[in-house]
């Protein structure tokens, strides 16, 4: 499934709801004030439940943000971790420097190309980001690929300087990508995204009741009300997947890019 086609029809779903809802509450004011005479008292329940938004929104705004930054700086460890890596290698003899600083190269440019080929989106499981297995199993071959060959390269019968600090590094460059792809899958629990749905929906039905208290009907409000929270929702959605959304961080991937570039 597209994840912007998702995106757009939750929002929109969520608009659409919320207009409905926004008409329906100010119906059920209209027929509360013809009874009464007022609709005035309920300020603190509907004070209680916008605050209940505001503060849910702001702290899924807050987190994702905080995910969204973590995903760039994790994507500047790999490089820096990579060409580290690199560089210990070459403390090796001749005879093995080179074939081993090449494995590198070559799972370096597959991490790249892993980032850059086209992956789907799953709703129904927690929200995955669908990758393409093979990209990710010649990712892994070329890993193990050059552990093997590091590990062969230090005998334990024949102790080499080079193999404390090359096998060091190159344990950090593989954590760190295992770390990236355990941050891809960092998200809200789906029941936070349930509440700001409903709570939403919910508001926009006392938000028409309070509309009652006033003569005329005002689309100008409630098309705002409606849109403001909708494009609110698109935007902690858009930016908990930011290589599927609008807001991405794909920028930050030149410095794996230039760290591969620098490879000689």
């Amino acid at each position: 499934m597209s994840f912007e086609l998702f995106a757009i029809a939750v929002a929109a779903a969520f608009f659409s709801g919320s207009l409905i809802l926004l008409n329906y509450g100010r119906f059920l004011g209209l027929r509360y004030l013809k009874r009464k005479g007022s609709i005035a008292g309920f300020a603190a329940t509907e004070g209680a439940v916008f605050g209940l938004i505001g503060l849910l929104l702001a702290f899924t705004i807050s987190g994702a943000l905080q995910r969204w930054d973590d995903r760039r700086q994790l994507v500047v460890q790999e490089a820096n971790a990579v060409a580290t890596a690199y560089d210990r290698l070459a403390l090796f003899e001749a005879a093995v420097a080179p074939d081993l600083q090449d494995k590198l190269k070559n799972y370096v440019l597959a991490r790249i190309e892993f980032y850059r080929t086209p992956h789907d989106f799953s709703p129904w499981k927690d929200s995955e980001e669908i990758w393409s297995s093979v990209q990710k199993d010649k990712t892994d071959a070329l890993r193990d690929e050059i552990w093997d060959a590091a590990v062969a390269a230090c005998p334990s019968t024949n102790f080499r300087p080079a193999c404390l600090p090359a096998l060091t590094a190159l344990n950090n460059a593989f954590e760190v990508a295992r770390l990236r792809l355990g941050a891809l899958e960092r998200h809200p629990p789906q029941v936070i995204y349930a509440m700001l749905f409903g709570l939403g929906l919910g508001g926009s039905l006392l938000a028409g009741f309070g509309m009652a208290a006033a003569t005329v009907r005002s689309w100008v409000h409630m098309i705002s009300f409606a849109g403001a929270l909708a494009v609110a929702l698109y935007a902690v959605t858009d930016v908990e997947f930011p290589r599927l959304g609008l807001v991405r961080v794909d920028s930050s991937d030149h410095f794996l890019v230039d760290a591969y570039s620098h490879m000689r």
